[in-house]
């Protein structure tokens, strides 16, 4: 490309041709500085994406790249999709303008007009994905599988279990979980700072020498501590971590940690990769720069030293240290990927040419007031201030925040404070603030140090009737419906997990009484009952292990005495009512109908867990409720991606795998959804890094909680830690490949021969003090993240109780810097004082019990009631007069039930005067004589309640049919042609779930297995979709996506391969790919159509749908027309029994497959 109009194109001339915000100097310094390294220093809520989006506008618009030169790199697949819409975004606009350069013309070498089709898209990813991305190119010239599987931690966790159980020799410690999870530790560490095994075994062995000799001096032992064990324990562990990497060569796998290390092995070693990258993308931005490991910016400066790099971090938001985010990142930035201008520096060149460094401090985010208590917090930070002990070195020059000019919205906003007696208190005080301030369309979270601060704040929230989501916690497999379908398949396959049993059986409905019983039908099926024994007497001690595993037994016993029609079942069951019956026998046929189908499929029995619950209709029926409707579908591809990745997979397996993600993926991840209108959003701190609100509660502000350490808290407030010298889930500093960036070890460099315990006891606690100040700064570091996520109000408290401590703690220390600046409004009660004579309320609320209640002989309750523990009564105490008040009512029930037995007939009531009691059981008599005529009828096919929308045009064709398919249903004939489609719709995803776009599809990669012409054609089929004239002005949204929409009873499922959105946004396109010949009813996209919309919340109008037959010498387009559009009556006509089919679209003849 030739640049044009370079002189005149400023970034302020530039803003004003696409209508956008005119930048300010800062931000217009970023946007024209000339393509060379650069470092961008970007305060919290300074405008970095928008900034980065117009800089890559304007290297476009100046001609100095491509679009699809450009290589955009972040952390997470929200910031990547978020920077990739902002990007694409303006460059439509560019291409609106008619500003994009001019471009070559193939034919006859002269300059044409370019528009977006012409030069691609830029590839923004994330570090990760672009790591295998190389491997996947290139990993063959370092002898490395291209197809190796990612795996996931739980995966990981799985295996190493697996090789660990297999050992023979000892460990040091015997815990398997423990040893588990200290092996991954130190496998990802030892990838993360590019560490071989033998390397990190003679560094371990020289320490674990070191402080075995130092503890041998005299009196020393205590001073040193665990660390010689320490040692040695990661020494023992090397052994496992050199089994894991052996099976994962050998399996083919790879995990997270395995891909950087083996991308920058092929950057470092394999100069052609390397030169190949290089060229293709001269323009590069790094963002969140500050939280790259070693690994990450010895891979990214082996491939792009000396050329267009732009790095964009914020030293004060790098609170990712703990799991392996390297300190010096952005102060080594210009020795690492500016090599030429650092030599010109040191001959004297002026350091803003040589090695440039920009700011963008002005906040465009937070209030006045907001601003000053984030400078204050972080001022330690500004100070350059170095004690001895810590690391030394020069630092990026990072400047205070400034607030915007009062023309963009500047209001001073404000900072309120508070500390309580007791977490109960703190959490009535935080629900008061943030009630005060709610509307529907609130935005308010309350960020948390610790997970265990969130229940306190949820049960106010509860009580106070606030709405609320708590992001995060749990995980997918603790989100209701997947724990359901979890639980089916577990007791399938293990019929002893009685926990699985109850939670199902208490799901469908069951009532204590009826459960008790269960258990007892349990007991007599397997330990008869001693004569005078009575069925109900309650469980005990040893009794309770051997019942756990009889409750599934007795529903398999009740199930076959119904089908036969057995006497015994009225005599066992007598104490069971009808509805608990009914529950345990639909139980029981959940239960069995997974067992009978175990050789199924793995993603196909999901699939059938999931209708056996009957969970399919409740999600369709479920409105404006997406959380159990997205999970389960991720718990499908979970489901699907475990029978990929392995080798023989089986549900007994499937659910040890999930167990093990349980335990060490936080549950996996629960899909993200919006959170309602005016819902209070409650997360950590960490997990709240980039995101913003209205109002911001920080609580927890207590010493040792935030900032948190273990050592006691010393009156001048120093901190004294052990850090990674006491425990293996910290990996050694003096082997972390930025341990200059890391205090230095002094204690390292004693001569154990010349040490005593004085200089020892000064040496090691000046490097513990070191170790603590080091904590303390990504602890300020994480509070300045905090503070910044408020746009207008701020609340941060504490408590002289926190969590479910029995002794008061001092206040944070972050808290009392800003009280003493006067900076802090107080907030209800303000300060308090200590009351020793109120115990922490949390302290109560662990309770443990044995279930089931004994009734009869439970003890006499206190009679207080909920009524009389109001509102202002302390949270335990209204939380323990909860359970008295269940207790007492289960009490009465089942005095209730001894009275009336379940054969006795029940009294006839009067007629109540209540109309709505009268309009209830009107309501029911209809609907008890609906099921009785529904029950008289002959038996018929009734049209399942969920229905592919594929299937509608098979009911139109012939409803006999259709009824016979779904009485006896066989499975399709295999064909060829199938097989080649299915592998072409692969090739298509893959094209563009790794690229985001469609162009470039030749390249997708297809299975070795097929034959030359096979690969030929699918080869023609993807050429054929890469240069569609139909999708021209359209930008790829999502593919192989579903959609659902209830029509009628009947809920129709749409797969769309692909769909499109018009550049402009003004549209949609649906497109669904055909690789044979045989058309089929365009109108049949009409389900598709109204799905889209109706999710997308647009008319039909606006979206498009076709058929695109692959085939076809230049593909065949058969697009739905706004004629041929079915409305909503005629597709619930087609659906309804009785009504006579739709006449088809006429076809013409079909044609042969050429």
């Amino acid at each position: 490309m030739t640049p044009i109009g370079s002189r005149e194109l400023t970034p302020q001339a530039l803003a004003a041709a696409l209508g956008i915000h005119t930048p300010t100097q800062e931000q217009a310094r970023v946007i024209a500085h000339r393509l060379s390294p650069l470092l961008v220093v970007a305060g919290a809520g300074s405008g970095k994406t928008a900034t980065m989006a117009q800089r890559v506008v304007h290297l476009v618009a100046t001609g100095q790249v491509r679009p699809d030169q450009i290589l955009g790199l972040t952390f997470t697949r929200k910031a990547t999709a978020e920077l990739d819409q902002r990007v694409a975004s303006r460059l439509a606009d560019l291409s609106a303008a008619g500003l994009l350069p001019a471009t070559a013309s193939d034919d006859d070498g002269g300059v044409r007009a370019a528009d977006a089709t012409d030069v691609g898209e830029p590839m923004i990813a994330t570090y990760n994905s672009f790591a295998g991305t190389l491997v996947r190119d290139h990993g063959l010239r370092i002898g490395v599988d291209p197809d190796s599987t990612l795996i996931t931690q739980a995966r990981s966790w799985q295996i190493v279990s697996s090789l660990l159980e297999a050992r023979t020799l000892p460990l040091p410690n015997e815990s398997l979980s423990h040893n588990a999870s200290a092996a991954l530790v130190l496998g990802d560490a030892l990838s993360q700072n590019l560490l071989t095994i033998e390397d990190a075994a003679k560094d371990l062995a020289d320490l674990t020498e070191q402080f075995t000799a130092l503890a041998a001096i005299k009196g020393c032992k205590t001073l040193v501590g665990k660390a010689p064990a320490v040692m040695a324990e990661w020494e023992a562990l090397l052994d496992v971590v050199a089994e894991l990497r052996e099976y994962k060569r050998h399996h083919g796998l790879l995990d997270f940690g395995d891909q950087i290390a083996l991308a920058c092995t092929i950057a470092e070693t394999v100069p052609d990769a390397a030169s190949q990258v290089r060229a293709q993308y001269p323009a590069v931005l790094l963002d969140e720069f500050q939280d790259t490991s070693v690994a990450q910016v010895r891979l990214l400066s082996a491939l792009f030293a000396d050329s267009g790099v732009t790095a964009v971090g914020d030293p004060h938001q790098a609170i990712y240290g703990w799991r392996g985010a390297s300190a010096g990142a952005l102060d080594t930035f210009h020795q690492r990927f500016n090599p030429t201008g650092t030599a010109r520096l040191d001959s004297g060149a002026s350091p803003a040419d040589a090695t440039p460094v920009l700011e963008l401090s002005t906040s465009w985010r937070n209030d006045s007031t907001i601003l000053d208590v984030a400078n204050v917090v972080s001022a330690p930070l500004r100070s350059g201030v170095v004690e001895d002990g810590d690391p030394v070195g020069e630092h990026i020059t990072v400047a205070p925040l400034r607030p915007r000019p009062a023309a963009f919205g500047l209001e001073s906003g404000a900072v309120h404070g508070a500390f309580l007696q007791d977490p109960a208190e703190e959490a009535r005080t935080v629900i008061a603030f943030l009630a005060e301030r709610w509307s529907p369309s609130a935005e308010m979270a309350v960020l948390c140090r610790t997970r265990a601060q969130m229940d306190p704040i949820a049960a106010e929230l509860e009580e106070a009737g606030l709405p609320y989501t708590i992001v995060g916690l749990g995980g997918m497999l603790y989100v209701p419906e997947v724990a359901d379908v979890r639980a089916l398949l577990t007791v399938a396959s293990d019929p002893e997990r009685g926990d699985r049993v109850v939670r199902l059986l208490t799901g469908f409905g069951i009532g204590a009484s009826d459960l008790r019983a269960l258990a007892a039908l349990a007991r007599e099926l397997t330990r008869p009952a001693p004569e005078g024994d009575q069925a109900g007497s309650p469980v005990h001690g040893d009794q309770v292990e051997a019942d756990a595993p009889l409750l599934s037994e007795a529903l398999d016993t009740l199930l076959r005495w119904h089908e036969d029609g057995a006497q015994e079942e009225a005599a066992a069951t007598r104490d069971l009512t009808e509805a608990g019956r009914a529950v345990a026998l639909r139980t029981a046929r959940a239960i069995q109908r997974i067992r009978e189908a175990d050789s199924l499929p793995l993603p196909d029995l999901v699939a059938m867990a999931e209708q056996a619950l009957d969970l399919d209709i409740e999600i369709a029926a479920r409105v404006g409720h997406p959380m159990g409707h997205r999970a389960l579908d991720s718990f499908h591809e979970t489901a699907l991606a475990f029978a990929t990745d392995t080798d023989a997979p089986t549900l007994t397996g499937f659910l040890d795998w999930l167990d093990a993600a349980e335990e060490h993926e936080d549950a996996m991840s629960a899909p993200e959804v919006e959170p309602s209108p005016g819902a209070v959003q409650i997360l950590t701190v960490h997990a709240a890094k980039g995101l913003e609100w209205d109002v911001v509660v920080v609580p927890g502000m207590d010493e040792q909680v935030f900032p948190s350490y273990t050592s006691a808290v010393k009156d001048d407030l120093r901190v004294a830690e052990t850090g990674w010298m006491g425990s293996t889930s910290i990996f050694p500093f003096p082997l972390r490949a930025d341990a200059d960036d890391l205090p230095p070890f002094t204690v390292g460099d004693l001569d154990p021969a010349m040490t005593d315990k004085p200089l020892l006891t000064e040496t090691m606690s000046a490097y513990k003090e070191a170790l603590g100040r080091q904590s303390l700064r990504e602890e300020r570091r994480l509070a300045y993240v905090a503070f910044t996520r408020a746009r207008h109000d701020l609340l941060l408290t504490g408590s002289h109780l926190s969590k479910t401590a029995s002794k008061p703690r001092r206040p944070s220390r972050f808290l009392t810097e800003l009280q003493r600046r006067d900076l802090l409004l107080p907030y209800a009660e303000g300060w308090v004082d200590f009351d020793e004579s109120r115990p922490n309320p949390l302290t109560a609320l662990t309770q443990v019990g044995t279930w089931p209640l004994d009734a009869g002989g439970m003890e006499t309750q206190s009679s207080q009631t909920p009524e009389t523990a109001g509102k202002d009564a302390p949270i335990a105490d209204r939380v323990a007069a909860a359970r008295r008040a269940r207790h007492a009512a289960a009490a009465q029930v089942a005095a209730a039930m001894s009275v009336t037995g379940p054969a006795e007939e029940a009294p006839v009531q009067a007629e109540p005067d209540d109309e709505t009691v009268r309009r209830w059981r009107l309501e029911a008599g209809l609907l008890l004589a609906e099921r009785s005529r529904a029950l008289s009828s002959g038996p018929a096919v009734r049209l399942p309640e969920h229905l592919a929308a594929t299937r509608l045009d098979d009911l139109r064709a012939d409803r006999r049919q259709f009824a016979l398919d779904l009485r006896r249903p066989l499975p399709p004939e295999p064909r060829a042609a199938g097989r080649l489609g299915t592998v072409f719709h692969d090739a298509v995803a893959q094209r563009l779930s790794a690229r985001g776009t469609l162009f470039g599809l030749g390249q997708a990669g297809v299975p070795d297995s097929l034959g030359p012409q096979d690969r030929d054609r699918i080869e023609r089929w993807l050429d054929t979709a890469e240069n569609l004239p139909l999708l021209e002005d359209y930008i790829l949204a999502e593919t192989e996506t579903d959609r659902e929409i209830t029509i009628g009873a009947t809920t129709l499922r749409c797969r769309m391969d692909a769909v499109f959105r018009r550049s402009d946004g003004a549209g949609w396109l649906i497109v669904d790919w055909k690789t044979g010949r045989r058309q089929v009813p365009v109108d049949q996209l009409s389900v598709y159509v109204h799905a889209w919309a109706a999710s997308q919340g647009v008319p039909t109008g606006s979206v498009r749908a076709a058929y695109v037959y692959v085939d076809y010498p230049g593909g065949r387009v058969d697009e739905l027309t706004a004629a041929g559009l079915l409305d909503l009556d005629q597709i619930e006509s087609a659906l309804t029994p009785g009504s006579p089919p739709d006449e088809m679209t006429p076809l013409p003849a079909p044609e042969q497959q050429g």
